[in-house]
């Protein structure tokens, strides 16, 4: 009996997953990450051997770790092509063409004494949804949406309701919308409750599809570096170098950008002005955030958390190509001080802060960072939009005199924009670290401001 065993990528919203045959011993490796050890040391401590390692597409989104495992453990790492397959023990693993979010875009069938048991599916199902078809510009987009819809009704017509689906795109992924949790569901459960299986009229199909949230910058070069080949890490890369205070502050003014992980309330308190607050959290896309605003050769400086911290971050942003990590900053906020340097403070409120000045008549401008989505559902009456790609081209038009407040759906991305407007020029930042959901469910304040 066949074993698969998930290993998540949250901050990408991404899952890999190892195949094995525990009798024969033999493992394949789909979708692997670019940092490959933690797939090695899964098969050594079962006594595996990864014979093989696939990816289901030409992924934007992160660097493919399948060069890594050829080169650490010898793996096959040749394409299947459609209808081609490889023993796997007693299973056998299928290649399926399901077109849709790639032109590439292949599923993998895993069968049992001829019976199907589980589809890799990559990006053509997902839990409640579908991945994105707009990767490769808008002339492709309706194209490939069309394809999607024939990878759904009809090229996995055959596949029987039982068959477990293992996606490797999920919930999080900026590569499509989720309408639920998880990197495994079955093919009777997405045809009952998807919206993209139970959508079958094209031009209906065509508008769900193609209304996507925008995507991070850095995807536009990550497919050119996969088909290419990133450079190998090795199993073990050292960890970000030990920076001095001085060593920062000379790497900063050469044009280094200086990310600060820690979280927002901390960031708030004291941080190097100038520095990006991008905190490195459990359930955040720290690497994309990092990806959507900084260039990819620009060298990097990590400060703050502890050294597990930066070696996780470190290990985010390798996954996405980003490899120019100049070090870490040794002694974290106190070792700047002790330099002489200053620190910048931002202060931190509430919703309700935010309301009582709005409700006051206070001159006050608020910056809503969410998405066109999440604005286009409602919003803090006399706000300004501005996504938090968008802060670095149009910060400029808020007034310099007048203190800036600047929200999110929780408090994450307005602490990365506030540093932003800080970076701007703006000297009076309101870091707004609440749920915009207090807004929604206590204030409604927008019925309540006086005419």
């Amino acid at each position: 009996m066949f074993t698969v065993q998930p290993f998540e990528a949250k901050e990408l919203g991404n899952a890999s997953f190892v195949v094995a045959d525990p009798d024969t011993k033999q493992a394949v490796v789909i979708d692997p990450v670019r940092d490959v050890d933690q797939y090695l040391t899964h098969a050594e401590k079962l006594g595996l051997k990864v014979t093989r390692a696939l990816d289901t597409h030409t992924h934007n989104d992160f660097v493919s770790g399948v060069r890594e495992l050829q080169a650490l453990a010898g793996t096959a790492t040749d394409p299947l092509h459609p209808d081609e397959q490889v023993s796997l023990g007693s299973v056998t693993i299928r290649a399926m063409y399901t077109p849709g979010h790639t032109p590439d875009h292949r599923s993998y069938v895993l069968v049992e004494n001829g019976t199907p048991k589980a589809l890799f599916s990559g990006g053509a199902v997902m839990v409640g949804g579908t991945a994105r078809t707009d990767l490769f510009g808008p002339h492709m987009a309706a194209h490939l949406g069309l394809e999607s819809l024939r990878t759904l009704q009809v090229r996995l017509r055959g596949l029987p309701d039982e068959v477990a689906v293992y996606p490797t795109h999920g919930s999080g992924s900026f590569c499509g919308i989720s309408g639920g949790a998880g990197h495994e569901t079955t093919l009777g459960q997405e045809r009952m409750t998807n919206p993209y299986f139970t959508t079958t009229e094209v031009i209906q199909f065509l508008a769900r599809i193609l209304d996507q949230h925008r995507y991070p910058d850095y995807y536009a070069d990550m497919g050119a570096i996969n088909t290419a080949g990133a450079p190998l890490l090795g199993r073990h890369p050292a960890p970000p170098r030990k920076l001095k205070a001085d060593e920062v502050a000379t790497l900063k003014d050469k044009g280094a950008a200086v990310i600060d992980i820690r979280r927002g309330r901390d960031y708030d308190r004291g941080h190097i002005p100038g520095s990006y607050s991008v905190s490195l959290l459990p359930d955040e896309a720290f690497s994309a955030w990092v990806g959507w605003l900084i260039a990819r050769a620009r060298p990097i400086v990590l400060v703050g958390g502890s050294d597990q911290l930066q070696r996780d971050a470190q290990t985010q942003l390798h996954r996405i190509g980003f490899d120019n990590i100049a070090g870490a900053l040794d002694g974290g906020m106190e070792a700047w001080e002790a330099s002489g340097r200053p620190l910048s403070e931002f202060e931190t409120a509430t919703i309700e802060d935010m309301g009582r000045w709005i409700l006051s008549g206070e001159e006050i401008t608020v910056v809503d960072a969410r998405d066109d989505h999440e604005w286009g559902s409602g919003h803090v009456p006399g706000a300004v939009h501005m996504y938090v790609p968008d802060v670095p081209h149009h910060a400029g038009d808020l007034p310099k005199d007048a203190p800036v407040a600047v929200h999110c759906g929780v408090g994450y991305r307005a602490g990365i924009a506030a540093s932003l407007l800080e970076q701007a020029g703006l000297t009076k930042i309101i870091h707004v670290n609440a749920p915009y959901e207090d807004w929604v469910t206590r204030l409604h304040l927008a019925e309540t401001i006086p005419h």
